[in-house]
């Protein structure tokens, strides 16, 4: 019995000893650094350096981030914010090499394409164009998936234009742009071939490139399709072919009108929308065409801001066209849906039935009348 107790308390003993060296090696790790601390403490070093302006300071600290580094992610963020606060000090040649040693150690890490762009940008910025573009060219067309590959494209043609104009950038297209076919550029090449084309005055070959741009890539596969024809159809009245125009931006806003829910909305389906009725009532000189299409944007767009705008205008058709009852129900509707317009203040104007409001109409929307009753006898003279 006795025996058992000495052994349960040699037992308590050495459990007591295990216990106390668990506690101490608890705390001598405690009290070691953690892994990764001192690339931490070096690169928030470099980040409230960079902040402040001290440039020099900052790359100094990066650098020092860089060489703490456990992990090739860590080593390539401190690098590149290396040379980066080497840009931002003005010191070219330290920035360089900071990005060349990035893509030399990590040619396919997270920093290396932008790392590439930034070689180019520096080339360019210090002077060396051939060089600089050249390079800008050769990354954009081996990463042309990076964030970056847009405004690189926008660079190069700028740098074409500034060299041989609008043509000599449009031929540059033509001549470098089958690079990046099939690639997540394809559709801007030939978007920014009709521009291109546009701005070197071939308005007819603009249009073309410009409806080739668009049907390539149609709904929902096209970021530049309704820039595309919109511009087209812009183009196309300025050759005299308001029909060819509006047949372009209702090919534009098709996929909306065909979409189940009627939710669908893209950014220039109400202006095309409005251009369609402008066209209607300002050149084809079709009024009761032109109500329609005006009518159309209110009922079909149901978040456009333009719909009081629409509204306005379709009154004074009416209004133009001696037809007073409906001039006065669409003012009553402007009245009622849109309180706040400043078109409502003024739908006395085009109904005398109508009280006038204790604020007065602006008169640039009073001048509208006015200008609507010069320019609407001579479609009156047409028929409605």
């Amino acid at each position: 019995m006795q025996g058992r107790a000495v052994r349960g308390r040699a037992g308590y003993a050495r459990a007591g000893f295990r216990g106390a060296l668990l506690v101490a090696l608890a705390a001598l790790g405690g009290c070691a650094s953690r892994p990764g601390e001192a690339y931490e403490q070096a690169f928030a070093a470099g980040q409230r350096a960079y902040h402040a302006g001290r440039y020099a300071e900052a790359a100094r600290a990066f650098a020092g981030a860089t060489a703490e580094a456990e992990r090739v992610k860590d080593r390539d963020e401190a690098r590149f914010m290396e040379a980066r606060a080497h840009e931002r000090e003005g010191d070219w040649s330290a920035a360089k090499g900071a990005y060349e040693k990035l893509v030399a150690a990590s040619p396919s890490g997270p920093r290396a394409v932008r790392a590439e762009y930034e070689l180019a940008e520096i080339a360019i910025r210090r002077g060396d164009a051939d060089v600089g573009f050249g390079a800008l060219f050769a990354v954009l067309k081996r990463h042309p998936e990076h964030g970056l590959a847009r405004r690189a494209l926008k660079l190069l043609i700028e740098h074409e234009e500034a060299r041989g104009g609008a043509r000599g950038a449009a031929a540059w297209l033509t001549r470098e742009g089958a690079a990046l076919r099939g690639t997540e550029l394809d559709q801007m090449v030939t978007y920014e071939h009709g521009r291109a084309l546009e701005r070197s005055g071939d308005r007819r070959g603009a249009i073309r490139v410009l409806v080739q741009a668009a049907r390539a890539y149609p709904y929902p596969g096209g970021a530049l399709t309704d820039n595309a024809l919109f511009h087209a159809a812009r183009l196309a009245e300025e050759e005299g072919r308001p029909e060819e125009a509006i047949g372009y931006l209702r090919e534009m806003v098709a996929p909306r009108e065909k979409a189940a829910t009627g939710s669908y909305e893209r950014p220039l389906f109400d202006d095309a929308q409005l251009r369609i009725a402008q066209i209607y009532r300002d050149t084809i000189k079709d009024r009761a065409a032109a109500r329609r299409e005006f009518r159309k944007l209110y009922d079909a767009h149901p978040s456009s801001l333009l719909r009081d705008d629409v509204l306005w205008e379709e009154a004074k058709l009416w209004r133009e066209d001696g037809r007073q009852e409906e001039a006065c129900s669409v003012a009553a509707r402007i009245r009622r849906d849109f309180p706040e317009s400043r078109f409502t203040r003024c739908v006395h104007h085009l109904c005398p039935t109508m009280q006038a409001q204790k604020q007065p109409c602006a008169a640039y929307v009073e001048r509208t009348l006015t200008e609507g009753e010069a320019s609407g006898e001579e479609g009156l003279d047409e028929g409605p």
